[in-house]
């Protein structure tokens, strides 16, 4: 399938089936720690960069003779892309039809950007948790770390943008922060980032770092100490640290899963144990089907302090 992938088992979500909206890297943002690689096309402009009617048509598709209780059925299905899925028109139809048609919760990943604009907000208010960024609440680090489209580059514009979804939204709000060390950690950065959380007051803060291979190589993650530091400056609200993937392993139908793989590598780069927990395969059976991947040299191998990855590219 072209425009879904999994279901595999998300550390915040569960198992979740994912919804790329937008495939090629069109994005708002060029953040320096973005697992997909470089923004190949820096733009706000929204439109149907993936016909709806297909990727609903997928969704048709996959779960036709599927029902609740067999063990592919996902907690989820998550609306996230290549690029940012909020770009896509289409998104506020895709995840009315998943809880008309499907009646799954919904979940959709974005960098929060483009919230300032009534539209968006109205066509994610159907969702059940929208999980937005903030990495910056100053603009000088917010060019440094997300180096947004000019019309993005206003954190105040962002900030303020999810305050508004906040008040509107009927489901869950998890903020991600992402820190990066020397970037976005310092003192009057993290200052700026409690105040803006006060004012949008998400049920969750979810503080996270540069724990895969990043755009930019040179961007480095937060020490466990100091991240654990940060988490004790925002109060009044439920924090956590994310860093990896959990949860149950996936049981699914019979289906390739040799593309399986390759589809989740082309998306973001994951280590051998993360593909075993997502896809509920033996660590013989990964090996396997990995070193095939590589043979055909559809996969790469990169080292990324001091894990190694396994990512969707020719080998060099």
């Amino acid at each position: 399938m072209k425009h879904l992938f999994g279901p595999v088992n998300s550390r915040r979500l569960g198992l979740s089936l994912g919804v790329d909206l937008v495939p090629a890297k069109i994005c708002n943002f060029n953040c320096i720690y973005c697992e997909v690689g470089v923004t190949t096309g820096l733009t706000v402009k929204r439109r149907e960069y993936t016909p709806t009617a297909e990727i609903i048509a997928e969704l048709e598709e996959f779960f036709a003779g599927l029902d609740s209780e067999s063990a592919g059925w996902p907690d989820f299905v998550t609306l996230t892309s290549s690029g940012e899925p909020t770009l896509h028109t289409g998104i506020g139809d895709v995840i009315r039809y998943v809880k008309q048609e499907l009646e799954i919760p919904v979940a959709v990943l974005t960098n929060g950007a483009l919230l300032f604009d009534p539209q968006v907000r109205l066509d994610l208010l159907a969702a059940d948790i929208v999980v937005p960024s903030l990495d910056a609440a100053r603009p000088e680090t917010l060019a440094a770390i997300n180096r947004p489209a000019a019309e993005c580059a206003d954190p105040r514009q962002i900030v303020e943008g999810l305050a508004a979804f906040a008040e509107e939204f009927g489901g869950e709000i998890w903020l991600e922060i992402l820190l990066a060390a020397g970037v976005n950690d310092s003192e009057k950065d993290i200052d700026a980032l409690v105040a803006a959380v006060e004012r949008i007051r998400p049920d969750r803060v979810q503080l996270n770092t540069v724990v895969r291979p990043p755009a930019e190589s040179w961007a480095r993650p937060l020490s466990e100490e100091r991240i654990k530091e940060v988490a004790g400056r925002f109060k009044d609200c439920r924090v956590e640290i994310i860093a990896d993937y959990s949860g149950r392993a996936a049981v699914r139908p019979e289906r390739p899963q040799k593309q399986e793989i390759l589809e989740m590598l082309k998306r973001r780069p994951c280590t051998r144990t993360d593909i075993r927990e997502a896809t509920g395969l033996a660590g013989e059976d990964v090996d396997r089907l990995l070193n095939e991947l590589a043979e055909a040299s559809l996969i790469r191998e990169t080292m990324h302090d001091g894990r190694k990855y396994y990512q969707a590219g020719k080998q060099r």
